[in-house]
């Protein structure tokens, strides 16, 4: 258990230490504010009250079956995070006009689960470490799956900085459609994600990649418009 005990140790405060470089990273290459973290924080939490309370109007049992229970998931997860980063704009940050300010929010909204997990496998591989020093059957497979886990923890957050940046879109051309564009691109990611997890972590792994470097592309891309619109209504 004490081998155990240290590598969900080590997964804890590699996450730790990923969010750590990449706040810190935003703040300094972009000059974004630390405060806005609470806004994507704030989304995060509102967003999973939303998605928690729809997955309990389906049945169980049809959550159960892999596509059906995938479709669910990505679905609740696309709609509820994207509508609650449109709000979190329309009300927690009005002045938001920026990619900068965009990607620190939507690091914000990323980071609140990775913070979560990380957490709580500090706390579980420091209560195992006080058990037999009993080396693992397969030392080799079990570290390999804690890599795995602490790159689903991190990946996910380039994809959540880039959907924040698509959402604001929203406001800075007055189109509305870009929030459609962000709950269909994040609904797809969360779907192919739960259909891949039962199978290999590392596929999770080359999926969430996959999604990221296309993040940092959007990021790059995606320009805001030239003359700039206030918030509209929504």
């Amino acid at each position: 258990m004490f081998a155990y005990g240290i590598i969900i140790l080590l997964v804890g405060i590699a996450l730790l230490g990923g969010v750590l470089f990449i706040v810190t990273a935003l703040h300094r290459r972009f000059g974004a504010p630390y405060a806005l973290l609470t806004v994507g924080i704030i989304t995060y939490v509102l967003s999973l009250i939303v998605q928690i309370a729809m997955l309990q109007i389906i049945d169980r049992a049809l959550l159960s079956i892999l596509p059906v229970g995938a479709l669910a998931l990505g679905l609740t997860a696309g709609f509820s995070e994207e509508t609650a980063r449109l709000l979190g704009y329309q009300y927690l940050a009005r002045g938001a006009a920026t990619k900068a300010q965009a990607l620190m929010i939507g690091a914000g909204h990323g980071i609140s689960e990775t913070v979560y997990t990380a957490l709580v496998a500090a706390a579980l591989g420091l209560s195992l470490m006080g058990y037999d020093t009993t080396r693992p059957d397969d030392l080799a497979a079990l570290v390999s799956g804690a890599l795995a886990e602490a790159c689903n923890g991190l990946l996910p957050i380039v994809m959540h900085m880039a959907l924040s940046w698509i959402v604001l879109q929203a406001f800075l051309r007055g189109e509305l459609y870009w929030l459609f564009v962000a709950i269909f691109a994040h609904a797809v990611t969360e779907i192919m994600a739960a259909l891949l997890g039962p199978s290999d972590a590392w596929i999770v792994v080359a999926w969430r990649a996959l999604i990221a470097i296309i993040s940092l592309v959007v990021m790059t891309r995606l320009t805001p418009p030239t003359v700039e619109s206030s918030h509209p209504s929504t």
